[in-house]
Order: structure tokens, then sequence, then C-alpha cells
């Protein structure tokens, strides 16, 4: 009855409302368009332009053949609002501060809409995504932002916002920012039953359910004993979901770019193509996202064409998802502010921090520097308490291996430098927190909040 109860609750049939802010009216310039895509939760190694074995994105083929693939790009956060923040912003999520269910973005903080409307582009927003909109102050720098009002997974179709965003580009005579989020790639994995056998040849296995009682068992409840119940079955069926949500999303997104090349707009256009945050797959005995702080939640696509570019190129160093803003500004000839991110032609190795913090899923940050990755779990839904882990990425790239007994001076190293990064980003600016009571309820559902 409660599960019921919870699948009308959150599943409930989606709204999409469109809002405008209205700013004054700013110098109009001359310049190329940017467009930012965000596939909600799509993982790098399940895309085919990073080696997949399935085709779930042929209609990116076209679109990756004029830009250049970061095949180490990393989201600061594993799941949406930090990370989402922190491509707006090119902030990192310890200093832009969205951290937690409710957080609100400060109007001190500049977002990248805000900076290029100032310069005269026109901005506008499709998220489908219910964190990712005006609740959050994430609209901010929008002059029209359209989002889904529905439930956190009762959102729509890919189709629908794809719809929309052609008509929208048909319309524009001045330079724009158009910001995409669909979410289809989120559990529960929905894609239009017509389009459902397009990668696979068949429909998908339904034995595994998204949030289905199996998986609350272990997420929620943390009844790790509830593991030994998945089976290769589950487990396929999972794949099988997901990948097939991607070639549908994968496809939708293409039309927009078949859009922008019929208005004339794609060569100088600069268009970036990534994600959130990745995926978990029972690779380390869990689902969904925002309980670990592994690989597979981390490292996102990055595609990104500047303009006038025509060939495809391929960059193997780490880079971040706060690297996107800065990179824009430069490819517009605008000035950059003191930002985390750096212009990705710039990028060098570096060490990168991530962050998260969700008492009744994990606690934690790590560190990934010269090949080793640390993770430093203050507290997580399996149980454990102040523990380091240590992974060799370049030998163990899927961190099955915790090299911390072995090598405890190097993870005492790096958990000392990871302490010494984590305070120097830690922001000043203490965010509103303005989380309803609806929304209170919607995230308590799954498991968002701590009791």
């Amino acid at each position: 009855m409660l599960l019921a109860f919870l699948g009308c609750f959150l599943f409930q049939e989606e709204v999409q409302v469109t809002t405008e802010r209205h700013y004054p009216e700013p110098y109009r310039k001359t310049g190329g368009d940017v467009v930012i895509v965000v596939l909600d939760t799509l993982r790098a190694d399940h895309l085919s332009q990073y080696g997949y074995p399935l085709d779930t994105s042929p209609a990116l083929a076209a679109f990756a053949a004029t830009a250049t693939r970061y095949t180490q790009a990393w989201a600061p956060s594993p799941w949406t609002v930090p990370s989402t923040a922190a491509i707006l912003t090119g902030l990192h999520p310890l200093r832009h501060q969205l951290r937690h269910p409710g957080d609100v973005l400060p109007e001190a903080i500049d977002t990248l809409p805000e900076m290029l409307r100032r310069e005269g582009w026109h901005t506008a927003a499709y998220s489908y995504n219910v964190s990712v909109s005006p609740k959050h102050a994430l609209d901010q720098g929008f002059d029209q932002f359209t989002r889904n009002t529905g439930k956190v997974l009762g959102y729509p179709n890919a189709g629908r916002m794809t719809r929309a965003a052609k008509a929208w580009v048909a319309e524009q005579t001045e330079p724009f920012f158009l910001y995409l989020q669909p979410m289809n790639c989120h559990g529960p994995y929905k894609v239009p039953s017509e389009r459902r056998s397009a990668v696979l040849g068949h429909t998908p296995s339904t034995a595994f359910e998204y949030y289905g009682p199996m998986m609350r068992k272990i997420l929620k409840e943390g009844r790790l004993a509830a593991r030994e119940k998945v089976t290769g079955a589950h487990l396929s069926s999972l794949q099988e979901q997901y990948d097939t949500a991607i070639r549908y999303t994968t496809d939708e997104v293409a039309e927009v770019f078949d859009a922008l090349r019929a208005a004339g707009r794609y060569d100088a256009a600069t268009i970036v193509l990534t994600a959130d945050h990745g995926e978990e797959m029972f690779e380390h005995g869990g689902f969904s996202h925002g309980y670990s702080l592994h690989r597979e939640v981390l490292n996102v696509p990055l595609l990104v064409k500047l303009p006038g570019q025509t060939q495809a190129q391929e960059v193997n160093t780490p880079v971040t998802l706060m690297d996107i803003a800065p990179t824009v500004l430069v490819a517009q000839g605008l000035a950059l502010p003191p930002l985390d991110g750096a212009p990705l032609d710039r990028a060098a190795d570096r060490a990168l921090v991530f962050d998260i913090n969700w008492p009744r899923r994990i606690v934690g940050q790590a560190l990934l520097e010269g090949g080793f990755k640390l993770l430093s779990i203050k507290q997580d839904y399996t149980g454990r308490k102040d523990t380091l882990l240590l992974y060799d990425t370049l030998l163990d790239p899927g961190e099955t291996q915790d090299l911390s007994a072995e090598m405890p001076a190097k993870a005492s190293e790096m958990s000392s430098r990871l302490s010494v990064l984590a305070a120097g980003l830690a922001g000043s600016i203490e965010p509103d927190n303005v989380l309803s009571e609806m929304d209170q309820a919607q995230l308590e559902a799954l498991g968002y909040l701590e009791e």
C-alpha cells in the first residue's frame, strides 16, 4: 500500500511551466550562440563515443565529429544540484555552497547566463529536473525558464523539450544562450513505447524496478543482506532500461543540433554536451547516485565544439564541470572573473576534490591526484564511519582494490592534502534555504533528507 502511494506521489503526471525574469535591456553584441546540454544522470562509459559496445548514441556522431572529447571529465559531486550549479557558476560546491536539498543560490553569485545576458545574449533554459529550477535560484540570468513542476520522477519526455527548443531556436534573431537538461536517463528511465526497441531490437526487460522494494531495502533501509538477492537478470534489466533511455535522449538532442544547422547557427556556436553525474549499477553494491564517490557516479561525458571547429579532437587530461563556464566565456571573447574552473584549452594535471553531504546517504569527500584516488567517508548508508579508501586508478580504474592498508603513508598524505584543498575551496557566502513542506515530502520519500 505504501509503495502504491509513493508511486502515485512520485510519478504524478508532469506539468511544464515557463516563467520569465525581466532584466534591464542589455548592450547588444554580435556573437556566436552558446548551447549547453546536460544529459541528467549519464555516465560516460555508456555512450558510444566513449567506447560502449552498444550503439547507444549514433545520432551524436555528426556532433562528435566536430567536437573535442574529454575522456577524463569529472563531476564535483554525485548528485544534481551541486554539480549543475558548478556548471552554471564555474565554482566548486564547497564555494557556491549548494550542497544540501533546499539550498538556494545566493543572488551575489554571478552565473554564466547572467554574464552572457549582460553582454547581449538572449538566455533560455529548459529543465525537466525539478531541482534545476527557480526553487534553487538556478534560473538566475535566464530571460525564460521552462521547467517541470510535477513530481521528482514524473518528468516529461525529452521529445517535448526537443519540440519546444527547436521552435525557440527558429524564432531567434539575436545571439542566444540555450540550456537544456532532459531527464530520461534518470530512473525510472522513461522511454515512449514506440522508441523502446531502438537500441536492443526488443523492449528492455522489466526485471529491475527502479526504486522498487529491492532497491529501497539496500539504499534507504541499509539492509545490505538484500544485495544477495540481486541477480544477473536484475542487472541486465537495469542496463537494458538505462541504455534504451540513453538512445532515446541522444536521438532527441541531436534534433536540436540539426535545428541549429538548419538555422545556419551551428558553425559559429559553442556547444557543450555533458552530464551532471553518472549512475551506479551495483559496481559497489548500490544503485542510483548520491550514495558513493566512485567513478561510475563522477566520470561524465564532455564533448565541446568551439566556434569554427570542424575536426574531432581528444583530450585525456583530467577536467571538471567547473571548467565549462570559463571555457564559454573565453570562447566568446569575454573577461574571465575569478573562478574555480579554468578554460579547457588550458587544462593541466591538477588535484580534483569531490564533495557530498547527505547524512542519510553519504557524507564524505574524495581527492583525485597523480593517478591515485582517496575516498574519505565520514559516514554512509552501509554503516561505514571515518573510513579511508585508496585506489590506484591507473591500474584499477574500476576502484575495486582498496590499498589503504598496504599504503597507509600514501593514504595519510592524501587525507591531509584533501583537508587543505577542501578548506581552501570553502566559500563564505551562506545560502538561503526555502524548502517547502511539499518539497520535503518528495525528497523524504526518495530518501534524500535526514529524518
